[in-house]
């Protein structure tokens, strides 16, 4: 396993070379989007999450969406072509993403990976993201994650939790 104690200073770095205005913070608890807005006393609202699916082929997808939606996996699958995808494995999200799960921020990913932006988190404000570990937060305005991902965005079929 890398040494994720640098994994904020590569998030960091990342924003700093393209011009990308957020901070990354440390906190008790962030791996998941629960504890992260318990952690912060934000509502689950204001937590973006970074979920990876494997689909059929074995080929990973990444879906950013708000921290109150879960992925409703069959319609989505479905409208990006796919016969079915599942959630990818611990292993998996490392391997894909370069970091831990429940520390995947919604940017300074490898540039390969196939990236879907749920529309709706542009109407969220200052948000909350995975920071590169589990201890760590990306505050940022949504309205730079719109910006990065404009041609990335779509209504992924969500469902409250």
């Amino acid at each position: 396993m890398s040494n994720n104690s640098s994994l904020p200073d590569k998030i960091r770095n990342w924003m700093n070379v393209k011009g990308i205005k957020g901070e990354v913070i440390r906190i008790g608890e962030a791996a998941t989007s629960s504890s992260a807005a318990d952690s912060l006393g934000v509502p689950l609202a204001g937590i973006v999450k970074s979920v990876l699916f494997i689909d059929e082929k074995g080929k990973p997808l990444l879906v950013i969406l708000g921290g109150e939606n879960k992925v409703v996996q069959t319609e989505f699958a479905r409208m990006i072509g796919r016969k079915k995808i599942r959630l990818a494995t611990r292993d998996e999200v490392l391997k894909y993403t370069g970091y831990p799960a429940g520390g995947v921020p919604p940017l300074a990913l490898q540039d390969d990976l196939e990236i879907y932006v749920d529309r709706k988190i542009g109407t969220k404000g200052i948000v909350h993201a995975g920071g590169g570990t589990e201890e760590h937060i990306l505050k940022i305005d949504a309205a730079e994650l719109v910006k990065l991902y404009c041609g990335r965005l779509i209504d992924v079929p969500v469902r409250q939790i």
